[in-house]
């Protein structure tokens, strides 16, 4: 007995099935054509700079060594560490780190330079220990991190929290990158409550 006369009626309907597929797939797309470039998103609306850096609940860190030392560049722009807090986080929600004591470090930028100076790439890293080991970074609170650009002759400070337990604080280390024509800022020294 031979299956020959079968064929047609499954190759129909797998090529049915393929026709229903193709069609259902063409419907999805809504009929507009998407850009290649959508729309960025709005940037982070503005704060007044004592709001976008308030940590409710935090307590001052005293420094020795060269932490709240600035670095200026040949382009006189500078960076320093203006303030250093610590707080036991008891906010709830991702990316919280709640029940651990976290470390603010509030940066400051100050622009000395003839041109704005952009600070969307900023990056902010802590180590601490003998072994440099690297602080995780968090969210607490209401704190920004930079965005935008400075004018010259303007300032403009973001704080950072990090998970630092205070078994590091004897050998801190700080670095801020923020674009390819300046070294990145190291700040070291220890923190004492």
């Amino acid at each position: 007995m031979s299956d020959r006369g079968a064929r047609p009626h499954r190759h129909l309907a797998a090529t049915g099935a393929v026709l229903a597929l193709a069609l259902a797939l063409t419907g999805c797309g809504g009929g507009k054509k998407k850009s290649a470039d959508p729309t960025p998103p709005p940037p982070p609306s503005p704060q007044p700079t004592e709001q976008a850096n308030a940590a409710p609940g935090s307590t001052a860190l005293k420094s020795s060594g060269g932490l709240r030392k600035p670095v200026t560049y040949d382009d006189k722009v500078t960076v320093a560490i203006s303030n250093i807090r610590y707080v036991k986080n008891k906010d709830l929600g991702p990316g919280e780190l709640t029940g651990k004591v976290l470390t603010i470090f509030t940066l400051k930028f100050t622009n000395g330079s003839g041109k704005p100076l952009d600070l969307n790439k900023v990056q902010v890293t802590a180590v601490y220990g003998s072994k440099k080991t690297r602080a995780q970074h968090t969210s607490y609170a209401n704190l920004n991190d930079f965005y935008g650009t400075v004018p010259a002759g303007g300032a403009k400070s973001a704080s950072y929290a990090f998970d630092l337990p205070s078994s590091g604080y004897k050998s801190v280390m700080v670095g801020v990158k923020f674009d390819a024509q300046h070294k990145t800022a190291l700040f070291t020294g220890a923190l004492h409550n």
